[in-house]
């Protein structure tokens, strides 16, 4: 393997690398021990690695410098949570070209913590002619380079990877003076149309007092239904409310998860208690149901994601006719759909647009965090009475949920991007280009220019 050896550790190794640094540098000196290879295409993710966990009061700067702005300010930042491994992903980039030709008032920030993902030429090349919307890669692993939002948390949680990029998405949005955040798991598909309904939602978001913003997935909590009735025929909707009635409603704990119990599977009724199941479905009925005998972080209990036979149909139905999604015009229109009543007690935060100064203090909450920041999001919004509120003109496919282990989610998702590369121009799924041969490392630098290696 061609790379460069490096006698670089980490500063709490035995052996710690003698660091001198001031406002403008920082030097590493060589550490004594065995020499690390790294690979000539991880070595720029190695290098903003390195300078985010020596020096991280500057390594935001270095992040952003390749990646200059235009002069107008953008309102609306995009954030990509990316996982190793995750392929779902990877029509993004054909998404945000397409939206960029009709909407650019917003920029793209992908947060990672393998060095194997910090490919800044996979977005230059698949974005095109839209990579000016590009704000840059910004590594989050090993140290939580903002803890200034919420110190306890950041103390508690030193080497959680996901806390690590939710400050980040924070500081950045400060930084950038973004009054939005849209956030995008990496197990989410949306189409052009979705994704501009989304990030140009905050306005009227603002307006109509909505604490946050949904696109409609199709296994959803709580827009499964609201997807159904916008997007599947009648006799599909039917057959699919009719999985959610037919499902168990006593559910069975995996760890952090549930899932409606299987025959034979053994359950303590008393600390489990059993939700009655609407016939015929009625959602509002549910959540209501399981409001009332669970605590807040089971109250996304839901057939759709409980009920394997359900999720997978859920699925099948939604991706009939994808193609012409794709496609589908987009419209300048008020179509938010809220939840003045507050009927839809939870959601789950895969994909949302949420206000910036919204989003900070559910970090800095006293009660911030138990698990993920999704339970303390759907608790804030309870304390201010702020509604949820629905895309209506938005269509996203969340392939599986992880209540069946990952490998199970492994592998609908993995179906799913087939069907989608079956469906979509081979050149619309993002594919790294390293070959082991000549690299041109443009974002090793610090401010500017390349590097050929």
């Amino acid at each position: 393997m061609a790379g460069l050896r490096m006698h670089l550790g980490s500063g709490s190794d035995q052996m710690a690398i003698p660091i001198v640094s001031g406002k403008d540098f920082l030097i590493i000196r060589e550490a004594v021990g065995p020499a690390l290879l790294v690979p000539w295409d991880q070595l720029a993710g190695e290098l903003h690695m390195l300078l985010a966990n020596f020096r991280p009061d500057r390594a935001l700067e270095v992040e952003l410098a390749p990646y200059r702005p235009s002069s107008k300010a953008q309102v609306v930042g995009g954030f990509l949570l990316q996982s190793p491994n995750t392929i779902v992903w990877r029509f993004l980039p054909k998404t945000i070209e397409d939206v960029w030709h009709h909407f650019q008032d917003f920029r793209l920030h992908v947060l990672l913590h393998q060095l194997s993902d910090w490919d800044p030429h996979l977005w230059r090349k698949h974005l095109g002619v839209a990579f000016p919307v590009f704000g840059g890669l910004h590594w989050c692993g090993s140290v939580n380079r903002y803890p200034g939002f919420n110190r306890q948390l950041a103390e508690s949680r030193k080497s959680d990877n996901y806390f690590n990029k939710i400050f980040m998405m924070l500081a950045i949005a400060e930084h950038q003076g973004f009054e939005w955040i849209v956030s995008v798991d990496d197990d989410v598909f949306l189409p052009p149309f979705s994704f501009m309904s989304l990030v140009r939602s905050g306005p009227m978001a603002d307006k109509r007092g909505c604490g946050v913003v949904l696109p409609l997935t199709q296994n959803g909590i709580p827009s499964t239904e609201t997807f159904a009735r916008h997007w599947l025929s009648a006799p599909d909707r039917g057959q699919l409310f009719r999985c959610f009635s037919q499902s168990s409603g006593q559910f069975c704990r995996d760890g952090s998860l549930m899932h409606c119990c299987r025959g034979g599977e053994a359950v303590d009724a008393k600390e489990i208690p059993a939700v009655p199941i609407p016939e015929p479905w009625n959602e509002v009925e549910w959540y209501n149901s399981v409001a009332e005998r669970f605590e807040l972080r089971w109250w996304k209990n839901h057939p759709v994601s409980g009920n394997l036979t359900c999720m997978i149909l859920a699925l099948n139905l939604a991706l009939k006719g994808l193609d012409q999604k794709w496609f589908r015009p987009i419209w300048d229109v008020d179509s938010l759909v809220v939840d003045r009543e507050l009927k839809y007690p939870y959601f789950a935060n895969n994909v949302f647009l949420m206000r910036t100064d919204r989003y900070v203090r559910v970090i800095e909450h006293p009660d911030c965090c138990h698990g993920t920041d999704e339970r303390m999001m759907n608790q804030l919004l309870r304390e201010e009475k702020a509604p949820l509120c629905f895309e209506t003109q938005s269509f996203g496919i969340h392939p599986a949920w992880g209540n069946f282990g990952q490998t199970m989610k492994n592998t609908v998702e993995s179906q799913t991007v087939s069907l989608l590369q079956d469906l979509f121009p081979a050149e619309w799924f993002a594919k790294r280009q390293w070959d082991g041969g000549n690299l041109s490392i443009c974002d090793v630098q610090m401010y500017g220019g390349c590097i050929d290696i």
